[in-house]
C-alpha cells in the first residue's frame, strides 16, 4: 500500500533517545524480526541541541517521504530537537515515550497500512503495551 504523502516510498525511522536506548531497541527488535532496513538511531549522549539537531539532520539526510520519529522523553532534548526538525519534513511524526511494542508495529504494519493509519495503529501499541501484570 502506498504512504499518504509519500509517494510510495517506504516509511523510514529514526529513533533519538538518550544514551543507548534506540540502538538497543533496534537490536531487540532484530532479534525477534529478523534483519530489517529503514531504521536508524541517534543518541544525546554528549551532544548540545545543536550537535543534537544536526546529527538528526545528518542522519535522515535529504531522503524524502513519510518519516517517523521516535523520542524516549516529551519534553527533553530530543523531543525538543525533533518537534523543530518535523516542520522540515513533509510527512513526518513525532512519536515520544518509544516503546518495543511501538516499534515492532511499526516494522510490521509499515508496509501494510496508509501513513495515518500507521500512525494510529503505532500510538494504540504503545499504550497497549504497558500494563500492570
Amino acid at each position: 500500500m502506498t504512504a499518504e504523502g509519500g509517494g510510495g516510498s517506504r516509511v523510514r525511522a529514526l529513533l533519538v533517545t538518550h544514551a543507548g536506548l534506540g540502538e538497543e531497541l533496534i537490536r531487540t527488535a532484530e532479534s525477534i524480526l529478523g534483519p530489517f532496513d529503514g531504521v536508524a538511531f541517534v543518541t544525546n549522549a554528549g551532544a548540545s541541541l545543536e550537535s543534537l539537531s544536526e546529527a538528526v539532520k545528518g542522519r535522515l539526510g535529504d531522503e524524502a517521504g513519510p518519516l517517523i520519529l521516535f523520542v524516549d522523553l516529551q519534553g527533553g532534548s530530543c523531543s525538543h530537537v525533533c518537534s523543530g526538525i518535523r516542520g522540515l519534513h513533509p510527512g513526518c511524526a513525532v512519536f515520544s515515550g518509544v516503546n518495543l511494542p511501538m516499534l515492532l508495529e511499526f516494522l510490521c504494519s509499515r508496509d501494510r497500512v496508509a501513513f495515518s493509519e500507521l500512525k494510529e495503529r503505532i500510538l494504540e501499541k504503545g499504550r497497549s503495551g504497558i500494563q500492570c501484570l
